[in-house]
């Protein structure tokens, strides 16, 4: 059994850029244990996206290794990746991308029935656990900002997945609910023992994290 939750091994991914190559992401190394909530921040364009897209299995390095749990992701075959991302990696995004037409309790319960695993947490359990539960038959168009990423939030836990992936979770709300958000994405985090990894310029959110790394030209350095 696995310590660790996700691992990444010496990626390095390169791009582009004219006739030349430009290395984005240079012998990055990462470890992140169950339980563990980890921020990556750093300066645009320094690679976090890429980072981010390697770790959800829907990019793949030039160089290196990813293993969740005990998958090695680097051995399986591409279309294997999309069951990985759908039973072991939970997506928060910037923006909630929470589906107009269907209420809270629908979002969920379509995330369920793509799940092979039908054994999970039901949808009335998860939205009482999260005090969503007001909101079930509600439809996006009638919620505010802050109640939508935490809906998106519920989603992401929904198959309860080794790992939980942020992009930028905070970036449409003011600083109140954003560390609402954050504070929630943290708590579900321990409770349910996940590894979660938030990437973010929100510096009023860090404090909240267990681990904060930089990500700067190509390289990733701890600093907390």
């Amino acid at each position: 059994m696995n310590e660790y939750a996700i691992q990444l091994k010496n990626i390095v991914k390169c791009y582009k850029d004219g006739e030349q190559d430009h290395t984005v992401l240079n012998n990055v190394s990462l470890n992140v244990e169950p339980g563990e909530f980890v921020a990556i921040v750093g300066p645009s364009g320094s690679g976090k996206s890429t980072l981010l897209s390697i770790m959800g299995v829907l990019l793949s390095p030039d160089q290196g290794t990813i293993q969740i749990g005990d998958t090695c992701v680097s051995e399986k075959k591409q279309k294997e990746w999309t069951d990985i991302r759908r039973e072991q990696i939970g997506f928060i995004f910037q923006n909630h991308q929470l589906l107009p037409f269907l209420t809270v309790e629908e979002q969920l319960k379509l995330v369920q029935n793509m799940s092979k695993n039908k054994e999970e947490i039901s949808v009335k359990q998860l939205l009482e656990s999260l005090g969503l539960d007001e909101l079930a038959n509600k439809y996006p168009s009638k919620m505010s900002g802050g109640q939508k990423q935490r809906v998106a939030i519920a989603r992401a836990f929904m198959n309860d997945p080794q790992v939980i992936l942020a992009d930028e979770p905070t970036a449409s709300l003011d600083g109140e609910r954003g560390r609402q958000v954050v504070e929630m994405i943290r708590h579900e985090t321990k409770k349910r023992n996940k590894a979660a990894i938030m990437v973010t310029h929100d510096e009023r959110v860090l404090e909240l994290v267990d681990t904060i790394y930089r990500l700067e030209n190509g390289s990733l350095v701890r600093e907390k």
